[in-house]
């Protein structure tokens, strides 16, 4: 908890500052309506690759942020890899987990929802026979995710829990995003 008396709490989240946020989508949907991510990468030989990222924009203006993000992948030892990260399919999976957990308390923050727990644990298989083009029939990506959410709280009803684990569904990027798809503009350098 905060010592600023402005600062009010749900779920460890800023209510102040979210209100903020909702209301500027609200009232001046211009200002605010896209957020633009960065994320820089590196190879680092073998299949060791480091990705970064600071600023954003938000609105056509760019946030700064005081830290870089540094995230680091790699193959496991049985892959040929150094195992000095997880694979990109394991940041995907922990990725879509995060963001419906972050969507999760979002609205259930708004909604003055108390969460005592989210855990989610996330599986997902990927045939290696397209990844390595060995069978172009098979798509090199993932087959499927498997999800099992659990929200745990201990003054929210049933219904409100079982609107929460609709709400990470419908309203979560990281879902919406592979579930839908999203378009991949790629160039390359001369």
């Amino acid at each position: 908890m905060s010592d600023n008396p402005n600062d009010t709490r749900i779920n460890k989240v800023n209510t102040r500052m979210l209100k903020t946020m909702y209301e500027s989508l609200q009232n001046n949907p211009s200002a605010m309506t896209t957020a633009t991510f960065y994320v820089k990468s590196n190879w680092n030989g073998g299949f060791g690759v480091t990705s970064s990222s600071k600023n954003f924009s938000l609105g056509g203006r760019t946030m700064e942020r005081n830290t870089e993000y540094k995230m680091d992948y790699d193959f496991p030892i049985q892959f040929s890899g150094e195992g000095s990260g997880p694979t990109v399919c394991e940041v995907c999976m922990g990725s879509v987990a995060a963001c419906l957990i972050q969507t999760i308390v979002v609205h259930a923050t708004s909604r003055g929802i108390l969460i005592d727990s989210i855990n989610v644990d996330v599986e997902g298989d990927v045939n290696l026979r397209g990844f390595t083009g060995i069978d172009s029939s098979v798509r090199p990506g993932a087959q499927q995710f498997r999800v099992n959410l659990n929200i745990n709280s201990n003054t929210a009803s049933k219904e409100q829990i079982d609107e929460l684990y609709e709400i990470g569904k419908k309203f979560s990027p990281a879902f919406d995003t592979l579930t839908n798809g999203t378009s991949v503009v790629m160039v390359g350098s001369e």
